[in-house]
């Protein structure tokens, strides 16, 4: 299965995608500004989600073929009638595409946060969000080593859950643009209303907690870290086993 792994996220980062992953690491390198201590980590973060739609770009641009191939070729068939094909090649794509997520959204976030950091001689990193005009009325005293660390947490679990949605919307188009439209807007609709402030409904969008700085902004229980990590488990075994089921599935 390893093997299989290997070649699926190899797979995954064609040239398109290494261009737009690149572009989009060049974008977090410029927008992370020196400023003092408290104005340098509120443009991190504040940059952080307005770079959402070009990690969704890139994301989605891997998952929307993950069955294309298979599919196309009509290996889907050969594939079905071998016991280990049936058995690995759903969950071997399942773990290259997370493993390619995470990877791609973390080398985003630690490109800005290096930055920011090296700039500062890694100073500041005690100092609580509610000092922060990014976080100025959240009156949050979560620092921001640990805002980061939860960061990293919830773009994992952020970016499976991504690639479980991609993995099953390609697997019922025989047509990448579909997956890749729709997933899109899964991306879209939730940053677009955190754009626009609009924070009453977002516990109903999960894929915010893959961010977490909106969570503490817009002062949201603490259950909303509960409801992201519970929605994001359910939604990554649903989404994987109705991938599965529809794959494996005779046509």
């Amino acid at each position: 299965m390893f093997s299989v792994i290997k070649a699926e996220i190899k797979k995954n980062f064609k040239l398109g995608v290494i261009f737009v992953w690149m572009l989009t690491i060049f974008l977090a390198y410029s927008s992370t500004y020196n400023f003092d201590v408290n104005e340098t980590y509120a443009n991190l973060f504040s940059k952080w989600f307005g770079l959402a739609p070009f990690m969704g770009l890139t994301m989605f641009m891997m998952f929307s073929g993950s069955f294309i191939i298979e599919y196309n070729s009509n290996m889907d068939g050969l594939i079905k009638a071998t016991k280990n094909g049936k058995k690995q090649l759903v969950i071997s794509k399942f773990i290259a595409a997370g493993v390619s997520a995470s990877v791609v959204n973390l080398a985003i976030l630690y490109t800005m946060v290096l930055r920011a950091l090296i700039s500062l001689n890694f100073k500041g990193l005690n100092t609580p969000l509610k000092n922060l005009w990014y976080f100025g009325n959240s009156g949050s005293n979560v620092t921001v080593m640990q805002m980061i660390l939860m960061m990293t947490i919830n773009i994992v679990i952020g970016s499976f859950l991504l690639a479980a949605l991609g993995l099953f919307l390609s697997s019922i188009s025989k047509n990448a643009i579909v997956p890749f439209l729709v997933g899109g807007a899964c991306m879209a609709i939730p940053y677009f209303m955190e754009v626009r402030g609009i924070a009453d409904n977002m516990l109903e969008w999960p894929i915010l907690g893959m961010y977490a700085t909106p969570i503490i902004r817009y002062k949201l229980p603490s259950s909303a870290w509960a409801v992201f990590i519970g929605t994001s488990v359910i939604g990554v075994v649903l989404f994987y086993n109705l991938a599965k089921r529809r794959f494996l599935s005779e046509r």
